[in-house]
């Protein structure tokens, strides 16, 4: 049994297959046929998702920075382009991302990710609010999605600021790094 089927295993009897399987985002057959080794589907993107979830395996996003390996397989399943930074996500992931697992022929044609204008735009706490409300109203998801929204602005803002200080001449203190 490989590794990461025996820690898929040892998951699915802590948790449950079914919150194992909430957490991958796959059924909970396919953690059922997975753990009994006989899963005929696609072995290493679940290697992956495993690995993601529950080995801590990470990549570099170019747009949101370093995420889970199963967060990454699950944006590049995203068919919703109604936020900015899934649309954003959306163009990446299939634009020629090296962690993309998608297929060369239902790529986009290849373009630039990384950020072209070098200055530091400042960040509109309130015009970022107004956009977020206007959407969630737009879509009527209210205030869960509005929270929501606003929890994917902030994992995005995080990952930005963690960036900034990585490039930046100030030494990190001690309590930057645990948290």
């Amino acid at each position: 049994m490989s590794n990461w089927v025996a820690i898929l295993a040892e998951q699915a009897s802590a948790h449950g297959q079914e919150g194992v399987a909430k957490k991958l985002g796959i059924s909970k057959a396919v953690v059922s046929l997975l753990i009994n080794q006989k899963y005929l589907g696609d072995l290493e993107r679940m290697k992956r998702l495993v690995e993601g979830a529950y080995m801590h395996r990470m990549v570099e996003c170019p747009i949101v920075g370093l995420i889970p390996m199963h967060l990454c397989d699950r944006h590049q399943s995203n068919k919703s382009t109604s936020n900015p930074v899934r649309l954003r996500l959306y163009r990446a992931c299939r634009s020629g991302c090296e962690h993309s697992s998608l297929k060369v022929k239902t790529q986009f044609k290849r373009i630039q990710v990384t950020q072209l204008d070098t200055a530091i735009k400042q960040y509109r706490a309130e015009g970022t609010y107004s956009r977020l409300e206007r959407q969630s109203v737009s879509d009527n998801g209210g205030y869960k999605q509005l929270c929501e929204l606003l929890r994917q602005e902030l994992i995005a803002l995080g990952h930005r600021y963690n960036r900034l200080l990585e490039t930046s001449q100030y030494p990190r203190s001690e309590s930057d790094e645990t948290s």
